[in-house]
């Protein structure tokens, strides 16, 4: 069977566990959803994906609990260790512990975001979609930023960072910064560039002074432009938005009056995963484009 056929199948069962990681799978009923056999399917999935079936759903359940930790501290750890479908808050502990080498309590006060975000590095198959595109112009904007510097696994802790400044300074209150849309703006891509060397800036639309800090928040000025809008629908993972970027470039631009333009492509986070299944969240990928020169 061919390698895409393959992972077309697998992005089902991702899709699956990952629009609703709470319930219970077993692994014939997984295995049904990539029509293959239990030990072929476990075999591939491992293979491809780089984690056990039974890992994924672990990964999922408690990505999902992770946020709930931080960003809903009304909510108690025994009510998210049981809507994460654990059976008891001991075998919630267990697990996270075994996992991110915290406990819930000690996640919730100060989370290690930098180990975090390594225990997802793994490669989801890409769904096979039809991408909405269209060429929109985009007017300036002033935002409030921040530079996330080294691997980009570790990016929530630099976010986490300009959220807690902006609640703090009274910007937004701590229930309206879990839907804000924020921006990335990276100028490398992830997959190719060193960790030490990967560099991005955050940033959210506000026009608001910035005094001086030891934060490294700053405001700053995303220019105007025309780019061509990918919509996004489903995880932010890398290699998701690479495949989306590809097809745009060598597939959607050559057919048009327009091309790219060498400039920082910008990826505007519309929802956030602490309100929606990660499968429903919505990214626009902007990529800068211009008119073709007719010479």
């Amino acid at each position: 069977m061919k390698k895409n056929v393959i992972e077309k199948r697998l992005s089902l069962v991702c899709y699956l566990i990952d629009s609703k990681p709470n319930e219970k799978y077993s692994l014939q009923e997984l295995s049904d959803v990539a029509r293959l056999s239990k030990y072929h399917f476990q075999r591939v999935f491992k293979s491809m994906v780089g984690v056990t079936p039974h890992r994924y759903i672990l990964l999922s359940r408690l990505r999902r609990a992770s946020f709930e930790l931080v960003y809903f501290k009304e909510l108690k750890i025994i009510d998210i260790a049981l809507s994460a479908g654990f059976e008891s808050p001991e075998a919630f502990t267990r697990a996270f512990v075994r996992l991110f080498d915290q406990t819930p309590t000690e996640f919730r006060k100060k989370p290690q975001w930098s180990s975090w975000g390594h225990r997802f590095n793994i490669r989801v198959p890409v769904r096979e979609k039809k991408y909405e595109i269209k060429v929109e112009e985009y007017p300036s904007r002033e935002c409030v930023m921040i530079t996330h510097k080294g691997d980009y696994l570790e990016g929530m802790k630099t976010f986490d960072t300009l959220v807690s400044w902006l609640v703090e300074n009274n910007f937004y209150s701590e229930t309206s910064i879990k839907s804000i849309p924020f921006i990335t703006i990276p100028y490398a891509n992830p997959l190719e560039s060193d960790r030490s060397d990967y560099r991005c800036d955050i940033a959210i639309v506000i026009n608001c002074k910035v005094l001086p800090n030891d934060l490294g928040i700053f405001s700053g000025t995303i220019s105007r432009g025309d780019f061509a809008v990918v919509t996004y629908v489903g995880q932010r993972e890398v290699y998701g938005f690479v495949h989306a970027i590809t097809n745009v470039l060598t597939e959607w631009l050559p057919k048009t009056q327009w091309e790219p333009l060498s400039a920082p492509i910008l990826f505007e986070h519309i929802n956030s995963p602490l309100v929606v299944p990660e499968t429903d969240l919505i990214t626009k990928i902007c990529i800068p484009v211009c008119r073709k020169i007719n010479l």
